[in-house]
């Protein structure tokens, strides 16, 4: 920058001098050939004023210094010259451009070589009239007179410019050395930011401008050094999380090269922190992984699936973050979870059949005794034991249902009339229908595949849910809608209704929503998680809408697997 600034202004003050200089030389030299031009008319008026017709013509000619006088007649011969001339040799002078302007009245000046002196001369001519007849009155003086002149007065006239140019290139170097010098200021405090620590550093005082300008990017470098330390701080905090948390961690650009890799992912993969900018196929070959990426880059399609690697279980989430071209993909490890869930199945299955045998026998037992009952005392505790006999044994096989629905890989659907089904219910149902006079419904018919036994339990749980926490009165519909699409089945009720905070944990074994009523209906708390479980068994959406004092509504959208 210091070079080229130096050079442009020497550049531009150069021309600038030099323009000045052809100015001057041109404007002096126009000068003195217009003082000269008027000395000449001047003495040609002169000598005009002085001829007459008694004029004594080689007197009159002769004038003593560099002027020449030249006196032509009006047939263009020579007469007299201030100059030896062979005056009978002499050229006609009609042809001059000084004798034809003066000739037409109009007299002017003019400069050409004169071939008899050799030199370049100024002409001007004026016709004197004399008696009938005229003559031509020229007078001449060397251009080199002036030439003369305007060599003397160039030496003084470049020494000037010289020592003019010479102060002007001492006053642009310190001028460039100060400018540049406050921007070397700048320059260092930039490099300095670059490298991600601010050094700040006194700027010496320069033009205001300048000044202005890099006071306020002082201002702005301290701003991006305090935003460049926030920034380390942060990248620094997300390092460690993202390096300390459990889960497999990385994200891949739009090219599928892997931009950030944690060190979990790093030893999920048994792969070296260098894998970094390289593509995905150099981290896994798993064609359900790589697919599940290669859409969610082209589709943006977010995923989530189980994985095996290496003997463990990950749970895959593929997802696109928003409004950047990157893709993570988060693999947490759950086989310690999905361990200790089939433990848990096992156990409730084996714990189920284990308690059902004993709770039969005493079933039995207590049937026995009742026949055989001769002592009234006996009877209520009796018909005790066979209610919670009875209860218990409902449990376990409502456990049992989950254990299976759990189990079941195979299945072998047939097709189930929904409105069969739901009427089949109403008759069980019955009873506790009858009891709290409900107003049961069942509208539209539709027929899906599964196996029987499997909507049985769904419409069956539903409603029963329906009419058990339903109020004095009720009402309860099943309503079944078919299109192109999908079947759906939806049992509304208007009884208490479920509160949002417990809405998220309907589903859940043995939950209920009021304990105490749960109880006396005779409920087991396991009748909507079978509902759940089915419903996951077929790939069917169950959602459900309640407000509390206001009803419940199920839903259930059956769709092919």
């Amino acid at each position: 920058m210091k070079k080229r600034l130096f050079f442009y202004t020497t550049y531009i003050i150069f021309l600038g001098l030099l323009s000045f200089f052809v100015a001057s030389v041109y404007i002096t030299y126009t000068n003195n050939l217009n003082i000269a031009k008027n000395m000449i008319m001047e003495i040609t008026q002169i000598c005009a004023e002085f001829y007459n017709e008694n004029t004594d013509i080689s007197s009159f000619v002769k004038v003593g210094n560099d002027t020449r006088i030249t006196v032509i007649s009006s047939e263009g011969t020579v007469l007299a010259d201030s100059r030896p001339l062979d005056i009978n040799a002499a050229e006609n002078r009609l042809d001059r451009p000084e004798i034809r302007a003066a000739a037409s009245g109009s007299p002017e000046t003019y400069s050409r070589y004169s071939e008899t002196l050799g030199v370049d001369l100024l002409y001007y001519a004026l016709k004197v009239n004399v008696g009938d007849s005229y003559v031509f009155i020229r007078a001449s003086i060397p251009v080199t007179k002036i030439e003369i002149f305007l060599n003397r007065s160039l030496p003084p006239f470049i020494f000037l410019i010289s020592l003019f140019a010479l102060l002007c290139f001492i006053f642009i170097r310190a001028t460039v050395n100060r400018i540049v010098e406050q921007f070397g200021s700048i320059e260092r405090i930039l490099r300095s930011l670059s490298g991600g620590e601010y050094k700040p550093e006194p700027i010496p005082e320069s033009y205001e401008e300048i000044n202005k300008i890099t006071r306020e990017i002082d201002d702005i470098s301290f701003i991006l050094q305090s935003s460049f330390d926030a920034l380390r701080d942060e990248k620094t905090k997300l390092h460690y999380i993202l390096n300390n948390i459990s889960d497999g961690l990385f994200v891949v650009n739009g090219d599928k090269d892997i931009e950030l890799i944690n060190t979990a992912a790093l030893g999920i993969f048994n792969v070296t922190p260098d894998i970094t900018e390289k593509n995905l196929n150099y981290l896994v070959y798993d064609k359900m992984l790589t697919d599940a990426v290669e859409e969610c880059v082209t589709l943006l399609k977010s995923t989530l699936f189980e994985l095996t690697l290496n003997g463990r279980i990950y749970l895959v989430t593929v997802k696109r973050l928003p409004d950047t071209e990157l893709t993570m993909v988060v693999l947490s490890d759950v086989t310690e979870n999905r361990e200790n869930a089939k433990r848990r199945e096992e156990f409730f299955a084996n714990a189920s059949h284990e308690l059902k045998t004993p709770l039969t026998a005493i079933k039995g037992f207590n049937e026995l005794t009742e026949i055989n009952n001769r002592d009234e005392n006996l009877g209520k505790y009796i018909e005790s034991i066979s209610r919670e006999t009875e209860r218990m044994l409902t449990l376990i096989g409502d456990m049992l249902k989950i254990s299976e629905l759990e189990n079941t890989k195979d299945i072998k659907p047939v097709p189930v009339s929904l409105s069969k089904v739901a009427n089949e219910t109403r008759d069980i149902l019955s009873t506790v229908i009858n009891e709290k006079s409900i107003i049961f419904e069942v509208t539209g018919d539709a027929v899906v595949e599964a196996e029987q036994h499997h909507i049985y339990e769904l419409v069956k749980n539903i409603a029963e849910n329906a009419v058990r926490y339903n109020n004095q009165g009720g009402k309860v519909l099943i309503a079944i809608e078919e299109n192109r699409k999908a079947v759906c089945l939806t049992v509304s009720d208007d009884g208490i209704g479920i509160s949002p905070e417990e809405q998220t944990r309907i589903f859940e074994r043995f939950y209920r929503v009021e304990k105490s009523r749960s109880l006396r209906n005779g409920g087991t708390g396991l009748g909507l998680s079978i509902v759940k479980h089915i419903c996951a068994l077929y790939g069917w959406k169950l959602s459900l809408k309640s407000k509390l004092g206001l009803g419940t509504e199920v839903t259930v959208l059956f769709s092919d697997n």
